[in-house]
């Protein structure tokens, strides 16, 4: 495993969707508040660890394609998709409820690094990589791949002013378990 983590923990940032009826309880809520919800996740997802770890309430079950009729149907308060997934979930499965919305003053954020796996046999192959990496971050180049790819969302999802309710995330490696959300934002 290359140990340098890639698009600034992108994937850890958790955005919900929320049936309209339901604004007011997201709008000014902390995490106490939403420790209060449940959230629905479909069956085997690891998300639901994480965040039964973090104390959250949690309703496990169905599948991927059940999940927006289960909350249109009030079963649970909330789910949560990658900053990276939300958009596309939303336009090609939660839009067909005209009742639902992606709520938008809020996220979860748990480390959830994207990392680079070189066959162990190959060594060098991983050292040139890291160094390579290294050289990209220093000359802004990293940055910029990432800009390029990901500031459209990043505005579009208005992740740079959105609250942050931080969860930990015990099923990733020690090495990551201190990564913190650098995006800015305001922490709960």
């Amino acid at each position: 495993m290359i140990s340098k983590p890639l698009a600034r923990n992108l994937l850890g940032y958790r955005i919900l969707i929320i049936k309209d009826k339901d604004t007011f309880k997201f709008k000014e809520a902390n995490s106490k508040d939403i420790k209060q919800l449940t959230l629905g996740i479909p069956e085997t997802w690891s998300d639901a660890d994480i965040f039964r770890t973090n104390e959250f309430k949690v309703i496990e079950k169905g599948s991927f394609d059940d999940v927006f009729n289960r909350l249109v149907s009030g079963e649970f308060d909330y789910t949560t998709f990658g900053a990276n997934e939300v958009e596309s979930i939303f336009k090609n499965r939660a839009s067909q409820h005209a009742d639902l919305s992606i709520e938008n003053s809020l996220m979860f954020f748990y480390p959830f690094p994207l990392v680079f796996y070189v066959n162990p046999k190959k060594p060098q192959l991983a050292v040139r990589i890291e160094k390579g990496l290294e050289n990209i971050e220093n000359n802004g180049v990293l940055n910029g791949i990432f800009d390029s790819y990901y500031m459209l969302l990043i505005e579009n999802l208005n992740l740079n002013h959105r609250k942050i309710i931080s969860l930990n995330n015990q099923l990733i490696p020690d090495q990551f378990a201190d990564l913190k959300p650098d995006l800015k934002s305001l922490s709960l």
